[in-house]
C-alpha cells in the first residue's frame, strides 16, 4: 500500500513539473506567434483539467480499496468485522492508520483518521505498541474511557513477503469508570486537629485578651472548614483545645488544592499574644471502615506532634504525607513528662537482666554521650549494660580513649556479634540520636529484642521504631545528651569528670557552642554537668580540628554555587572530603554568609552521598531533605543516598529544592 501511494505522488510531481514547463514554452511561442500560442494554451488547459479529473478518480479508488480492505480474509470475516458490536482500529506496524469500523468512527465523531498516524492522533496506543503491550486499560478519549486489546496480525502479501498490522479492539468501560470515581470521592476521611501551644499562647497574652484569642482561634479554624472548603464537612470541638472533622475524598482534595493554608492563618492571630498559635492535624481515608480512619487519623496525629507540630500529617494506605512543619519548636517548660519518662524508664530496666544501647550510623558525639549517660544510669542500679558500636565518627576517638582508660567502661564496648551472643529473653534494647530504622547503626538487631526504648531528638519520621515500648522523643531538645544528663540530674546520679564532659561534648557539637536551639532547659542541664566538674575548656582542645581538615574545608567551599539567591551549595566533584564531620562543618560555616538562609553541602565517601543540610530557620531543610530520604529538625537535617553519582545526587536535591520553594510560594 505504502509503494502505491508513494508512487502516485511522484506521478503528480511530474505532472506538475510538466505543467509548469509547456507553460514556459507556451509564453515563448505566444511572444513570437500569438494564434500558435493560443491554440497551444488550450490544449494545455485541457489537459490540465483532464489530468486533474484523472487524480481526483485515482484518490477516490484508493480510499475505497482502504476502508473496505479485505486483509485477505473471506467475505464473512470481512463482515464480521464491519459489523463488530465494539470499535475497532487498524494500522500499519508504524503506526499509519488504514481502516476502522464504523463504530470507532462514531466513537471519535465521525474524525477523518486514515493515513494519519497514531503517534500523532493518538499517542497513548502507539507507546503501548512500542512497549509490547497487549492491553491498555482506562484509555481516555473525547471524555469516555476504554479498555483497548492491542493485537499484531500477520499477514501474507505474496509467498515471500509478510506484513504485520495492529488491530485495536475498544471496550466501553465510562460507566464504570465514572462510578469508580464517584465512590473514591465517597471514602471516608477522617481528622484529629489540635492547637499545640493553646496554654503557652493564652498564658503569654493580658487577661482581657485571652477570650478574644480563643474566640478568634475558633472563627478561623471553623471559617476554613465551613466557608472555604464549602463541602460536606461534619466538624466539632470536643475539648477546648481539640477538635475532630469527618467529610469525603472531594473535602479532602479541596484542602489539598489550598496547600492546607490554614496552618498559616491561625498564626495571624495576634491580640496581644506573644507566642504565635500554630495547629496540627492528623487525616486518615480508607474506603470501608469509619472506625479504622479514625485509628489511622490518630496515627497521623501523633506524628505530627512528635515531628514538633504545625502541620498536617496525612495517613493513607500506609504511607504517611506531610505538610506545613515549619515553625521551630518551642521549648516545653513542663517538666511533667520527662520526670515520669525518667522513672517508667528506670522501672524497665531493673527489670531487665542486661542493656544495650546502639545509636545510629557513624556513632558522634550525640551518641556516644547518650550511651555514656545510659550506661551510668543502668550500672548505679547494679545493671549488665554494652555500648554496641559498628562504625563511628573520627571525632569521638579521643572520647572513646578516654572510656577505654576507666576500669568501669573497659568490657562496655562491644561489637553487634557479640552483643546478640549475650542478650537474652528479657534484655532491653536503647536506641539513641535516632528513630528511623533506615538509620540505626545495626538496623537487624531492633528485630532480635522484645523491649525497646528509643530516645531521641530528632522529628518523627514515617519508618520510625515502631515496636518501641517508649518512644521519648522531644524535638525542642537541643540533643539526646540533654535528654539523658536531664533523667541522670532527677535521679541525683553523681557523675565521674570525664562522664560529665562527654555528655556536655554531644550538647556543644549540637547545639554549635550554645548558640543554636538552646532553651532555659538545656543551660539547666549544662549547670548539673557543670557541678559533676565538666570543663567546656578542655572539651574544646578534644575538639580541635588538624590543619588538614581546616585546608579541606576550604577547599570545599571554593566550590561555592548560589541558589536561588539565598541557598548555599557545596558539591564535592573531585571526591577529596572523606570525613562526613568536615560535611557538616562546612554546611555550618556556609551560614555565616550573609544573605544565606539554607546550605547544602555534598560528598560521596566510598558507595554513599552524603549530604548534610543546614538553615537559619527561614527555610525548612528536614522537608526538603525527606523528599528524597533523609531527615532531621527544620534548621539540622541529612541524607544518605546510595549507589549514587554526585551528579545525579546534585539533580535529585535541587528537584527537591525546586519542589519546596514551588510548595511554599502559592500558600
Amino acid at each position: 500500500m505504502k509503494d502505491k501511494k508513494s508512487h502516485f505522488r511522484f506521478d503528480f510531481s511530474v505532472s506538475q513539473a510538466g505543467f509548469v514547463l509547456s507553460l514556459l514554452f507556451d509564453f515563448i511561442i505566444l511572444y513570437f506567434n500569438i494564434k500558435i500560442g493560443l491554440i497551444c494554451l488550450s490544449l494545455i488547459v485541457l489537459l490540465a483539467i483532464y489530468n486533474l479529473r484523472l487524480n481526483k478518480k485515482k484518490n477516490k479508488q484508493l480510499l475505497e480499496y482502504i476502508e473496505t480492505l479485505t486483509l485477505n480474509i473471506d467475505t464473512a470475516s470481512k463482515d464480521t468485522l464491519l459489523k463488530f458490536p465494539f470499535p475497532i482500529l487498524i494500522s500499519e506496524y508504524n503506526g499509519d492508520i488504514i481502516w476502522y469500523n464504523h463504530k470507532f468512527l462514531n466513537t471519535v465523531k465521525n474524525k477523518k483518521l486514515i493515513g494519519k498516524n497514531l503517534k500523532d492522533e493518538l499517542p497513548e496506543l502507539y507507546s503501548a505498541v512500542l512497549e509490547g503491550k497487549s492491553k491498555l486499560e482506562k484509555f481516555e478519549y473525547e471524555g469516555n474511557f476504554f479498555d483497548v486489546l492491542i493485537t499484531i496480525v500477520e499477514v501474507e502479501e505474496g509467498k515471500n513477503e509478510k506484513r504485520f498490522l495492529n488491530l485495536f479492539y475498544f471496550v466501553d468501560v465510562t460507566a464504570f469508570v465514572l462510578l469508580q470515581k464517584k465512590y473514591e470521592i465517597q471514602n471516608v476521611v477522617f481528622g484529629y486537629l489540635t492547637i499545640d501551644n493553646y496554654e503557652d499562647v493564652l498564658n503569654s497574652a493580658p487577661e482581657v485578651s485571652k477570650s478574644s484569642i480563643v474566640s478568634e482561634i475558633e472563627k478561623r479554624i471553623t471559617d476554613w472548614f465551613y466557608n472555604q472548603i464549602r463541602s460536606d464537612v461534619f466538624l466539632m470541638k470536643y475539648e477546648r483545645d481539640k477538635y475532630f472533622f469527618i467529610c469525603n475524598k472531594e473535602a479532602f482534595y479541596k484542602m489539598q488544592e489550598r496547600r492546607f493554608n490554614i496552618l498559616e492563618q491561625i498564626k495571624e492571630v495576634n491580640l496581644y499574644n506573644k507566642i504565635i498559635p500554630t495547629i496540627s492535624c492528623g487525616i486518615g481515608i480508607r474506603q470501608d471502615s469509619i472506625f479504622q480512619a479514625q485509628k489511622d487519623a490518630r496515627t497521623a496525629l501523633d506524628m505530627a506532634l512528635s515531628r514538633g507540630g504545625d502541620q498536617f500529617v496525612i495517613f493513607h494506605d500506609g504511607k504517611f504525607e506531610f505538610f506545613g512543619g515549619k515553625t521551630k519548636e518551642h521549648e516545653k517548660r513542663s517538666k511533667v513528662r520527662s520526670r515520669v519518662m525518667a522513672q517508667t524508664i528506670k522501672e524497665i530496666v531493673k527489670h531487665s537482666d542486661k542493656i544495650f544501647i546502639i545509636g545510629h550510623q557513624y556513632f558522634d558525639l550525640d551518641c556516644l554521650g547518650a550511651a555514656v549517660g545510659l550506661s551510668k544510669l543502668c550500672l548505679n542500679l547494679g545493671k549488665e549494660v554494652y555500648i554496641v558500636i559498628n562504625s563511628y565518627n573520627p571525632t569521638i576517638k579521643n572520647f572513646l580513649q578516654i572510656l577505654l582508660d576507666d576500669p568501669q567502661y573497659q568490657n562496655v564496648i562491644i561489637d553487634q556479634q557479640k552483643a546478640l551472643k549475650m542478650k537474652t529473653r528479657t534484655s532491653l534494647l536503647f536506641v539513641v540520636d535516632t528513630q528511623r530504622t533506615s538509620y540505626i547503626d545495626m538496623p537487624n538487631m531492633i528485630l532480635e529484642f522484645e523491649k525497646i526504648i528509643v530516645i531521641d531528638h530528632h522529628r518523627r519520621p514515617a519508618d520510625w521504631v515502631e515496636q518501641a515500648l517508649i518512644c521519648y522523643s522531644e524535638t525542642y531538645a537541643s540533643s539526646v545528651c540533654e535528654l539523658v544528663a536531664e533523667l541522670l540530674s532527677y535521679e541525683g546520679i553523681k557523675l565521674k569528670k570525664f562522664e560529665a564532659e562527654i555528655l556536655l561534648a554531644g550538647i556543644m557539637i549540637d547545639t554549635r557552642g550554645f548558640t543554636k536551639n538552646v532553651g532555659v532547659r538545656t543551660f539547666e542541664v549544662a549547670t548539673y554537668l557543670r557541678e559533676n566538674d565538666a570543663v567546656p575548656e578542655a572539651i574544646k582542645e578534644y575538639l580541635k580540628e588538624d590543619l588538614e581538615s581546616y585546608i579541606l574545608k576550604s577547599q570545599l567551599i571554593s566550590n561555592l554555587e548560589i541558589i536561588c539567591n539565598n541557598i548555599a551549595l557545596v558539591v564535592d566533584y573531585s571526591q577529596v572530603c572523606r570525613d562526613n564531620v568536615i560535611i557538616a562543618k562546612v554546611a555550618d560555616e556556609l551560614l555565616n554568609i550573609k544573605g544565606i538562609d539554607a546550605s547544602f553541602v555534598v560528598c560521596k565517601i566510598e558507595n554513599s552521598v552524603l549530604i548534610s543540610g543546614r538553615s537559619n530557620g527561614k527555610i525548612n531543610v528536614q522537608v526538603i531533605l525527606e523528599k528524597i530520604g533523609g531527615g532531621g529538625h527544620l534548621e539540622t537535617a541529612g541524607a544518605r543516598l546510595e549507589n549514587r553519582s554526585i551528579e545525579e545526587t546534585k539533580e535529585v536535591l535541587l528537584k527537591a529544592i525546586q519542589e519546596y520553594i514551588d510548595e511554599n510560594r502559592n500558600l
